[in-house]
């Protein structure tokens, strides 16, 4: 395990009292949160009008022990990709470019595709063009690519779809957008950048990245490569990133990061027009949102207006997040490349405002949690939607029909799931009434519920840790004592009362709060090769505690928190120490208290698995499947917990779990894929040449497996007899 030095930067800390202890409990967590990560180096700050906060923490460079600060210089990876939306909307706002123009008019190289490609479907992902056709190619470029070459590298690929009609995250066409700023401006992409949108927001530490320059505060990336006793950091590959070059081929700093951030809040580099395009999320054309706009992802969170972007690639993981109502952006970045980096943002943003950042509440009775799910569905989009524009959806409309009618709606629906027991009707409803095609009833219902609460109490803030049950509540509450609320703009007597019970049930459990602490073990679970005879009978007691007040806080509870994802962080933790036995107990535990919840099932289905016992951990993972085949038991789920332990115990506990998941799902192809590169890490090649055969049967152009098949059968020359395809 790795030791942290923190770096701290020139800014000054808040002067609010309570701030500054939550951000030093903040600045705790990330040094635990790294160890646990085997993250180098991680830099990351706020801004908030105008206060900045930034620290470092561990190495910019691991073998000279340089200090990571919040001047190191990391790659952006698709970070850039919001910068590159900000550049072309400036660029429509000069009347240079067309969103609805064809690409060809900016970039007459670019070949005819069987249907026109507009610039306004590649800011938002709808262009229909193709990510990696063939990563172990496109992904590992190590030669320097002008625009012209790196646009080649794409041009002849089909559509994978016509423009409009499906939503295809894809750098190809941020390249293509990074070709239309070249081709519409006369300027080199990096130059017009630098020239129009960094320079303008201060952002001096802000360039194209490139292997050859002189670079202040340039951080070594790694990257955690599985060996047979688990992850050890390595060196990342050299991949030149120019070939990505407008989509994630930059590089800075997390103060660079937040002045950008802040300048898109506040309309700094386009106009009010374009603001708004990047915070909408664009939609297909038969109505279904993306949830992403020209440039960001727009998901509500907690029923707050927000806009992100992550980014991964060699060497680098960043996120940046920015709440333009409350003027507030948060950025960071690691030198780690595939590591979460969400985790460090969400819990600066709960230091920095002392709200929670998300409120999940478990509900065994399933009618209640139709009820709970429809009421925090109308939350998330309603307020959210209010507090970026501070004005109801239907205000500017002043169509009182159409309001009633989403109100009408919404009764019925949740009174047919309930006369009929059918979940399935309600959450239907719900999700499609969340998109234009389903006439955006949360959003009408949802905002008219949150102006009238601000306009009675403006407060809205307090709703993100009182969560949305109160917010329900206190809404019945303000329309039986304000008869200028129509009836028409109210729920049906019988959702009155599960709101009232729900809202009683709360006020019992939502003060029984089970601390960070409460699940943090770390003072009783040694570095990995210490002695742990004296922290043994330390751990055993607060695990007990846990249990008890876990029990306690759940016993009759109609509803309650949610810590589901604390105990299995805290699994993990076990298992890294060697503490497995312990582990188990926690999956048993969460079993207990979320007999209804697919991830308790799951969680205790694989580390029964681990533990030795397939016959009980798979019953476990069907009775996960049971409640919600699309969740964590599925075979995307139990993949990616086969690579998490992988991570922890080595490529032979991820095959444990692989290999149930495979008795689940026999036809998964990515599962046999997965099996057959912990087999080849083992150095199993029979093994895993038989995995990678059946990729091919099942999926017969499998690129990957077919890549795979050839190296191995190169290197080790084997005759199996077996016919393998190629």
């Amino acid at each position: 395990m790795l030791t942290f030095s923190a770096n701290s930067s020139a800014a000054t800390l808040p002067a609010d009292t309570d701030r500054k202890i939550r951000l030093k409990k903040f600045e705790h967590f990330v040094v635990t949160q790294m160890a646990r990560d085997n993250i180098p180096g991680l830099s990351i700050g706020y801004l908030q009008d105008k206060l900045m906060w930034t620290r470092g923490y561990g190495y910019a460079d691991l073998e000279n022990k340089i200090p990571a600060t919040a001047r190191s210089s990391y790659r952006l990876a698709s970070v850039t990709k919001p910068m590159t939306a900000a550049a072309i909307l400036q660029l429509v706002d000069s009347g240079k470019v067309s969103l609805d123009a064809e690409v060809q008019i900016y970039v007459p190289y670019f070949p005819k595709k069987p249907y026109p490609v507009t610039v306004r479907q590649l800011l938002g992902h709808l262009a229909g063009i193709n990510a990696y056709v063939n990563p172990q190619l496109e992904q590992h470029f190590k030669d320097h690519k002008s625009t012209r070459e790196s646009i080649a590298v794409f041009e002849n690929f089909d559509l994978i779809a016509e423009p409009g009609t499906r939503f295809r995250y894809t750098s190809y066409g941020y390249n293509l957008l990074g070709a239309v700023i070249e081709g519409a401006s006369g300027m080199s992409y990096g130059d017009y950048m630098t020239k129009n949108v960094w320079s303008p927001l201060g952002m001096t530490a802000t360039r194209m990245d490139d292997p050859y320059d002189i670079i202040p505060g340039r951080v070594r990336g790694y990257q955690l490569q599985n060996q047979l006793q688990g992850q050890q950091i390595k060196h990342a590959e050299f991949i030149d990133v120019s070939s990505r070059f407008s989509a994630g081929g930059t590089r800075s700093n997390v103060i660079d990061m937040l002045k950008f951030g802040d300048g898109i809040n506040r309309g700094r580099i386009a106009s009010a027009e374009a603001q708004d395009l990047m915070f909408e999320s664009m939609a297909t054309n038969k109505g279904r949102l993306t949830n992403y706009s020209a440039g960001w992802l727009t998901n509500p969170v907690n029923g707050r207006f927000s806009i992100s972007h992550d980014g991964v690639q060699p060497e680098t993981s960043t996120y940046l997040f920015s709440f333009p109502e409350r003027h507030l952006t948060i950025a960071v970045a690691a030198n780690l490349q595939r590591v979460d980096t969400s985790i460090f943002a969400e819990q600066l943003f709960e230091a920095v405002t002392g709200e929670t950042w998300d409120m999940p509440l478990y509900i065994h009775d399933a009618q209640k949690r139709v009820y709970y799910d429809a009421m925090k569905a109308v939350f998330n989009e309603g307020n959210a939607y209010f507090e970026r524009k501070q004005a109801a959806y239907l205000d500017e409309l002043n169509e009182s029909k159409i309001l009633g009618e989403a109100f009408s709606l919404f009764n019925q629906h949740l009174k047919s799931a309930a006369l009929k027991n059918d979940a399935k009707q309600a959450q239907l409803f719900m999700s499609e009434a969340q998109h234009p095609a389903g006439g955006l009833q949360l959003r009408k219902v949802g905002s008219y519920m949150a102006k009238k609460l601000h306009d009675a109490h403006p407060q809205l803030s307090t709703y993100s840790n009182r969560g949305a049950i109160a917010f329900f509540h206190d809404y019945i509450a303000l329309y039986k004592k304000d008869s200028s609320i129509a009836t028409a703009f109210r729920f049906d007597e019988a959702f009155e009362q599960q709101v009232g019970q729900l809202n009683a049930a709360w006020k019992k459990t939502s003060h029984i709060k089970l601390l960070k602490q409460d699940f943090d073990m770390q003072k009783y679970i040694p570095v990995a090769g210490a002695r742990r005879v004296a922290s043994e009978a330390g751990l055993v007691k607060a695990l007990a505690t846990l249990h008890q007040k876990m029990k306690h806080a759940y016993e009759g509870a109609i509803v309650a928190p949610d810590y589901l994802a604390d105990l299995k962080v805290l699994s993990q933790d076990l298992i890294r120490s060697g503490n497995a036995g312990h582990a188990l107990k926690i999956g048993q535990l969460a079993q207990e208290i979320y007999p209804s919840s697919d991830g308790a099932h799951a969680l205790a289905g694989a580390l029964e698995i681990s533990a030795g016992d397939k016959d009980k951990g798979v019953a476990a993972l069907k009775t996960a499947v049971s409640l919600n085949p699309q969740g964590e038991a599925s075979a995307v789920g139990l993949n990616n917990a086969a690579y998490r332990l992988r991570g922890t115990s080595g490529p032979e506990a991820g095959l444990k779990i692989l290999q149930a998941a495979i008795e689940l799902y026999p036809d998964e192809a990515n599962l046999y894929d997965s099996q057959g590169e912990f087999y080849a890490a083992l150095a199993m090649n029979q093994e895993a040449l038989i995995a990678y055969q059946k990729v091919l049967d099942i999926r017969p152009g499998d690129q990957n497996a077919k890549t795979a098949i050839q190296k191995m059968q190169a290197m080790s020359k084997l005759t199996s007899g077996i016919n393998y395809q190629h």
